[in-house]
């Protein structure tokens, strides 16, 4: 092992694309860390501005920024995978253009770490809508303090309720130990632009990672009209509705019943959305025959389609009068 990996604690991997005005934040919020053993690694992916120029000047005033390339666009998930190929870090940290860290993150995430002999650890989000208020992606209430995170949990807190319609663990941006990752041969599915973070953490999660979360909010997490956070297609959502169908299908995990029960809870949630999108996906491009064969394609996707229509109704009327639905078809709120 190198002196450089010895000394590396952290690997912080941060895909970019045309973030020219945005990634000299981030950087910074990593320069500003109190716990200074880590590498930043930025992989372009292919952007067409000068984003790989903004680092390179950073890169050249401090030797723990590493400047990565893909061949071709595609996507955080598959940048995110380079990341994995070239860290040298015990833990892998991720961290997107548009985002922050506080400067004790490192070191708070790390002493979590140690405290419970954790696998994975992440912590609040400070949510930043543009031209919105701040929130806690995790609400005070629900972790008033360090705590394990289960399997069935994590799965939960991805459905949302009456009381927390907004809450999403997916969001969270955990830092994970790179030779869990090598052992279990945990990555990111590259097809997915939606919902990879969550399918990458619950195969950690079916691997028997250990996960520790803190109420502290040393994350700062911008949300835009229309980002990839807001995008479902339709074949990412069936992906992620297949993937969990195969866990449903391992022993191991049919072993934890709570697991299960919230796998079963979630399936079904994404099933309705993906019908749903499919659904007006093809009214929208004219596709009437695919339209019909999805309303009676399985059991439920009838009544999957109706119970999504209904509630998202109010919120398409909304967006219309706004001017901005039909500007923006692939999101749905």
């Amino acid at each position: 092992m190198s002196d450089a990996e010895q000394d590396c604690l952290v690997s912080i991997l941060l895909p970019a694309y045309n973030s020219r005005h945005l990634i000299g934040t981030a950087i910074q919020s990593v320069l500003q860390q109190t716990q200074g053993r880590f590498e930043l690694i930025v992989i372009d992916d292919c952007s067409t501005d000068d984003t790989a120029e903004v680092v390179a000047q950073f890169a050249r005033g401090d030797g723990r920024i590493r400047l990565l390339h893909t061949k071709r666009n595609g996507g955080p998930a598959a940048a995110r995978n380079i990341g994995f190929d070239a860290a040298r870090g015990r833990w892998i940290a991720l961290l997107d253009s548009d985002d922050a860290y506080v400067p004790e993150r490192l070191a708070r995430l790390l002493a979590l770490a140690d405290a419970n002999a954790a696998d994975m650890v992440s912590d609040n989000l400070l949510m930043m809508p543009v031209g919105g208020t701040p929130y806690l992606l995790i609400p005070p209430e629900l972790v008033q303090g360090p705590q394990h995170l289960t399997a069935a949990e994590f799965v939960l807190r991805n459905i949302g309720d009456p009381e927390h319609p907004r809450l999403s663990y997916g969001f969270m941006q955990p830092m994970i130990r790179r030779d869990f990752l090598l052992a279990h041969g945990v990555r990111y599915d590259e097809r997915n632009r939606f919902g990879e973070d969550f399918m990458l953490y619950i195969e950690c999660l079916r691997a028997k990672a250990r996960w520790w979360i803190t109420p502290e909010a040393l994350y700062h997490y911008a949300t835009r009209p229309g980002s990839l956070t807001e995008v479902q297609s339709s074949a990412d959502l069936l992906r992620i509705a297949r993937l969990e169908a195969a866990f449903l299908r391992d022993p191991a995990v049919l072993r934890d019943t709570a697991f299960c029960s919230a796998l079963r809870r979630h399936k079904a949630k994404i099933e309705r959305l993906y019908y749903y999108r499919a659904f007006t996906d093809a009214v929208k491009e004219g596709r009437f025959g695919t339209a019909g064969r999805l309303l009676v394609q399985s059991p439920l996707s009838s009544s999957y389609i109706a119970l999504e229509t209904l509630r998202q109704t109010p919120i398409i009327l909304r967006k219309t009068l706004r001017g901005g639905y039909f500007a923006r078809t692939g999101s749905t709120a």
